[in-house]
């Protein structure tokens, strides 16, 4: 039983200790910056915001609504989903980047809300 407790505490401390190692490596090539991911992650947002707005009864139609105004964030800002997810998977594996780019989701977010008199 103490082996079992020691090799789960050995195991939990190196877990805690490699995420809590930041190097500064280089985002991979093809990964959207911190500023773009910013914006398109806040206008994912507001567009989640809107769909559950509308109140729809159907999953489907949710879903299908989000899914073209998803598809419209994409065109706009010339990213393919690859692209998106790709960056979107390795600044998860960042926190401290990830962390930031919300705070700049947040600030983006509530500058909407006051610019356009709404609540999200």
């Amino acid at each position: 039983m103490r082996q079992i407790l020691s090799f789960s505490l050995l195991i939990g401390l190196i877990i805690v200790f490699l995420s809590g190692c930041e190097n500064d490596e280089k985002p991979p090539k093809g990964t959207l910056s911190e500023e773009k991911m910013a914006t398109i992650l806040s206008e994912i947002h507001i567009a989640e915001s809107r769909v559950t707005r509308l109140q729809l009864k159907s999953l489907d139609s949710s879903l299908l609504i989000f899914g073209r105004l998803k598809d419209g964030i994409w065109k706009k800002h010339k990213v393919d989903t690859l692209a998106y997810h790709n960056s979107y998977d390795y600044y998860m594996l960042h926190p401290k980047q990830m962390s930031k780019i919300y705070e700049n989701v947040q600030k983006k977010i509530e500058a909407r809300e006051k610019q356009k008199n709404i609540k999200l």
